[in-house]
């Protein structure tokens, strides 16, 4: 495989990746959360983002249905999951259990990216609705207009590719 093909290849797997985070966001930002887990509006490092998506967080874990969550309701019932999802009973996950754990905790995120695919509405996602949303990829992120996207692109404008672009190229006949 050569250099312009991984780069593409990695553009276009970001890019997948960058669509399915952007449509969760605009979905809990509409105030459409639903997602029940355990990091749903807390910051990585755990940190006060206590924000209306915890309220499921607070359905999972407030286990005495006092409206409160204590760090020992929170720890058992991570301690629960883990639980939950050790099929081996041997009070840790390996590799295996903790990719069970983590569709589960993904699944909703996944469910409502294909819902964003699906722009018909019929369950199915054809190949030009997964095709779509990338249609202009290449010519909005190209940079020195040469109708590829690579390394030049990026460093010419700075790490984000911060900077005016270039007049787009003539549609070819």
């Amino acid at each position: 495989m050569n250099r312009t093909t991984k780069t593409l290849l990695i553009v276009g797997l970001t890019a997948i990746v960058g669509s399915a985070v952007i449509a969760g966001a605009v979905h809990a930002r509409d105030g459409h959360s639903g997602m029940r887990g355990e990091r749903h509006g807390m910051s990585e490092r755990g940190g006060e983002n206590f924000g209306r998506g915890n309220f499921a967080m607070m359905e999972q874990y407030d286990t005495n249905k006092d409206g409160n969550l204590t760090q020992s309701e929170l720890d058992q019932g991570r301690k629960d999951r883990l639980t939950k999802f050790d099929a081996n009973k041997d009070g840790k996950l390996n590799l295996k259990e903790f990719e069970a754990l983590w569709l589960d905790h993904t699944r909703q995120q996944m469910v409502r990216s294909f819902q964003h695919l699906d722009s018909d509405g019929d369950a199915i996602v054809t190949t030009d609705e997964y095709v779509k949303p990338f249609h202009q990829m290449v010519d909005r992120a190209d940079r020195n207009n040469d109708g590829q996207l690579n390394k030049d692109d990026r460093r010419r404008f700075g790490p984000r590719g911060d900077g005016p672009k270039a007049e787009p190229k003539a549609a070819p006949k």
